[in-house]
């Protein structure tokens, strides 16, 4: 059973509203499964949000923002630094996803939902309307990253995905998961792609993206994620992580706390 939980203390009325969240703002210091009435934009401005919905373990980096549908239930916990925005937006709007995605936000895009949330108190209605048109707009032209960790359905594959999310640097092959769970190797690697639509090393691959972010956001060094994450040549987590972004941890890193 989830609970419905309508957007409180609105900035402004209308189809757009935006409040500040801390890691204790009540939505993540207790978190529980829950849907809203409007969608939901989570921003990261600092730390990590990460969020259990559509069947996904997902990550919001700093300086991202993941879109949750209207109605979607989900729930969401944030490391002990988290400070952003959640934007609610009206399930009127047509114009965003009709599934969950994580937008990469760009500066000017980020300073329009601080000003919606807490800008100038005198604001008039027509000005706002303006600002949230614009800041929709902005929005549905956002680029997309990859921040998503699928959930199979099956109870033996979920188990071992979350076997997998409690010690990500776990280096069992696929046939040594199979006796695990107790199937053969064929059948969970077919199981395995029908649910998530990836192959073992590709899913477990994604899984250690989303940790790389988490960590490296934390201010861990390379060196460090790699090896938390089994990796026994840096090189090789260096060249993985740059296939998926574009662009070095290293760099990554630096680009997060810089914006």
């Amino acid at each position: 059973m989830t609970e419905t939980i309508t957007q409180p203390n609105a900035s402004f009325p209308g189809i757009v509203s935006a409040k500040r969240y801390t890691a204790q703002s009540d939505s993540l210091a207790k978190p529980g499964i829950h849907h809203h009435i409007q969608g939901q934009l989570v921003l990261s401005l600092q730390g990590i949000v990460a969020c259990e919905v559509a069947g996904s373990h997902w990550i919001v980096p700093p300086h991202c923002a993941l879109w949750v549908p209207a109605g979607l239930a989900h729930q969401s916990r944030a490391s002990a630094n988290a400070l952003g925005y959640f934007l609610f937006i009206d399930a009127s709007v047509g114009a965003l996803p009709q599934g969950c995605c994580t937008f990469s936000i760009s500066a000017m895009l980020r300073e329009m939902i601080i000003e919606l949330c807490g800008g100038r108190a005198n604001r008039s209605a027509a000005s706002t309307e303006l600002l949230s048109q614009l800041l929709l707009d902005e929005l549905s032209a956002m680029p997309r990253i990859n921040t998503h960790f699928p959930i199979p359905s099956d109870p033996r594959l979920q188990r071992m995905a979350e076997a997998l999310i409690s010690t990500p640097g776990d280096r069992k092959t696929i046939k040594q998961w199979s006796a695990i769970v107790g199937m053969s190797e064929r059948t969970l690697a077919r199981h395995l792609f029908e649910q998530t639509g990836m192959s073992f090393g590709k899913w477990r691959r994604q899984l250690h993206l989303m940790v790389a972010l988490e960590l490296l956001t934390e201010g861990c060094s390379v060196q460090q994620v790699a090896g938390d994450l089994g990796y026994e040549a840096v090189t090789s987590f260096i060249t993985m992580f740059k296939q998926a972004f574009g662009t070095t941890p290293a760099k990554y890193a630096s680009s997060r706390s810089m914006k």
